[in-house]
């Protein structure tokens, strides 16, 4: 089992052929790699139709706290992939292992197959191994957790050797002539300095086992080529071979510990860089809004990292990808309902992180709520595959762009869910306020248009006269309730765009007032300081807003006295409408701006709801705004404020003819 790929598969083969009908036994370890066999379980699980079970056996003193907790993350993810997640007490690995599967024999038994750091690692492994195939008649799949490293192509086996074997004695020769040059002066201790930087050169350039033949060369050189004691070194007594071999020995093991750390610290840098680029690849998806952001994003980031061009692909409507960027063409993809099951029915002895490779690209699903949703299509520089030791990393970016896409799915529903709740509580509400307003007034113009139809003569000139002017009035009350329901639908739709332009505030007072009075008399004090500055300002919309506040206080009022005040204030201009009505409550201050809102008591007051908020819209559209406020001694005050935006501009100087 521990003899490589060719015996593991042999195992493969062995599960695929010989299957009991009992379920799949994964055992789990703590290190971040065993989520490859959480994955390989579940694709085995699938493929055969049986259920399986993920066990972490607990042996005291061998996890951390910080493994434990990560063992218990592997063990969530297998339980939401439909795993019997047990978590077992056991003096020994085998002995929990074998626990389980007593009860209820396994068809196959699911191990990790990590890289072994030393003898020990290698006797263990093979005991573990050794155990479980003496109790258990049961297949055993070993599923690699190291990605290996790509190699490159090999030459001529032998004439490499020779070089390799030429440049060794080469160095060898060097550091002796050189070291007994030295140990003229010095004495022994030269000759082990400088060989111990030859191995060490050695073990640098072409690794340990060329660094053991470099030893035993420098060793051999050592005894050949200084015999006896010359100039008080004793070099040919076996004390001081003994002394240069243990040197030698312990330069070789000091410099393979220091690379043994240094790669451990570099594989820790990796991870911490990892951890930092997941870190802003998801706070960088977090502000993305839409589909094509986020191809951006990804896209951008993959390119970047992995050294390979990138696209996204999702299923259009009609059939086909719809590729993002939509910008950038892609390489050819096959269709949709080829490529998304060949992700779900993954060989189950393959590397569960392995994107799927069809030159010249490489393909990473982008997962969704009822499987894959789409793929990440990769091209990498000069026609390359992906280095294993990058699959993890990818198919992290992968799972952060799906959980982007999924996020802007239920946004996109939840603001299409808003849009139309709110269309229908809108036009409910509009049939409700509007529909009695218009009925009344085309009841009226109906029955008075119906009496005026009869013979001449039926009814007195003065009666004829009040259905007439019955008309007129009915007329102009639906015609301004029409008027108001246009406006309102224009200003929110963007269609009526405000001109702004620097009027002085009074003029617009007067026009308005003008207006006002033609609809009956409404007795106004206006208070307007004589240096009020200019206001840009779109004078009809303004005008229009002045309109629906004396006509709201007609309406309150009861006939007492008006107050409209301005003045200025910093950078604005505020103006003021009082009356002396009954007042808003302040619990209606801010809804009395709604489309529809009348207040409770006031249902029959001929309003309909659409003056203020006609007023609100504007002031919007003006960049200012309006609020009520209770008046001292009671009533209600409309207070509005417009932004001036600095000083007007200077008049055009008049020249002369």
């Amino acid at each position: 089992m521990m003899g490589g790929h060719a015996e593991e598969a042999r195992t493969v083969n062995a599960a695929k052929a010989d299957p009991t009908g009992g379920p799949i036994l994964v055992g789990l370890g703590s290190d971040a790699r065993s989520l490859r066999l959480v994955h390989a379980g579940f694709r085995m699980a699938s493929e055969r139709g049986c259920p399986w079970r993920v066990v972490h056996v607990e042996v005291p003193g061998w996890n951390t706290p910080e493994e434990s907790d990560q063992a218990r993350v592997w063990l969530q993810e297998a339980s939401e992939l439909g795993a019997e997640a047990l978590w077992v007490r056991a003096p020994s690995v085998v002995s929990g292992l074998l626990a389980q599967a007593r009860g209820r024999t396994p068809s196959l038994i699911i191990l990790g197959l990590a890289r072994a750091r030393g003898p020990w690692d290698r006797l263990e492994r093979s005991r573990i191994h050794a155990l479980l195939g003496r109790h258990l008649d049961v297949p055993l799949l070993a599923v690699p957790l190291d990605g290996d490293a790509p190699r490159e192509p090999r030459g001529d086996v032998f004439r490499d050797l020779v070089g390799v074997g030429a440049a060794l004695a080469v160095i060898l020769v060097l550091a002796g002539i050189f070291g007994a040059a030295l140990a003229v002066e010095i004495g022994f201790p030269a000759l082990a300095l400088v060989f111990g930087l030859a191995i060490w050169f050695i073990h640098q350039r072409w690794g340990l086992a060329t660094a053991l033949a470099g030893v035993a060369g420098s060793l051999a050189l050592y005894a050949g080529v200084f015999p006896g004691p010359a100039r008080g070194l004793a070099v040919g007594d076996w004390p001081h071979l003994a002394a240069f071999a243990a040197n030698q020995g312990g330069v070789l093991l000091l410099v393979h510990l220091l690379e043994r750390l240094r790669r451990e610290y570099r594989a820790g840098r990796i991870a911490q860089a990892e951890s930092v680029l997941l870190m802003l690849l998801g706070r960088s998806l977090a502000r993305c809004s839409t589909i094509e952001e986020v191809a951006e994003v990804l896209t951008q980031r993959i390119q970047g990292l992995f050294h390979a061009e990138a696209w996204m692909r999702l299923p259009a409507e009609g059939g086909g990808w719809r590729s993002y960027p939509e910008g950038r063409p892609a390489p050819p993809c096959p269709a949709p309902e080829q490529m998304l099951p060949a992700f779900a029915a993954a060989p189950a002895g393959e590397d569960p992180l392995a994107p799927l490779h069809l030159a010249p690209c490489a393909y990473v699903p982008l997962g969704g709520p009822a499987g894959p949703a789409g793929l990440l299509q990769l091209r990498p520089a000069g026609g390359g595959s992906l280095p294993q030791h990058r699959w993890g990393l990818l198919q992290a970016f992968a799972t952060q762009g799906s959980l982007a896409l999924e996020r802007i799915r239920w946004v996109e529903a939840a603001q299409r869910a808003r849009v139309e709740n709110e269309t229908e509580r809108a036009r409910s509400a509009l049939l409700g306020a509007v529909s009695h307003d218009l009925r009344t007034p085309l009841a009226a113009i109906q029955g008075a248009a119906t009496s005026l139809l009869l013979p001449e003569g039926a009814l007195p000139e003065a009666s004829r006269r009040d259905l007439l002017a019955m008309i007129r009035d009915e007329s102009v009350r639906l015609a301004r309730l029409l008027g108001n329901l246009l406006d309102l639908t224009r200003l929110e739709s963007g269609v009526l765009r405000v001109q702004k332009a620097w009027q002085p505030l009074d003029e617009v007072v007067g026009s308005a007032l003008g207006r006002a009075e033609r609809e009956g008399p409404l007795p106004v004090d206006v208070v307007l300081p004589a240096d009020l500055p200019p206001v840009p300002l779109d004078g009809g919309l303004m005008e229009q807003v002045l309109l629906n506040l004396l006509a709201n206080a007609r309406r309150h009022a009861g006939g007492s006295p008006v107050r409209l005040e301005a003045w200025a204030a910093g950078d604005s201009v505020e103006l003021a409408v009082e009356d002396r009505g009954p007042g808003i409550p302040e619990a209606y201050h801010a809804r009395v701006f709604e489309k529809f809102f009348r207040m409770p008591d006031r249902q029959g007051d001929g309003g309909v709801g659409l003056g203020l908020a006609i007023c609100d819209a504007i002031l919007k559209a003006h960049e200012g705004r309006i609020w009520v406020e209770d008046r001292a001694g009671g009533g209600a005050r409309f207070r509005l404020s417009l932004p001036t935006g600095g000083p007007p501009p200077e008049p055009p100087l008049e020249t002369g003819p």
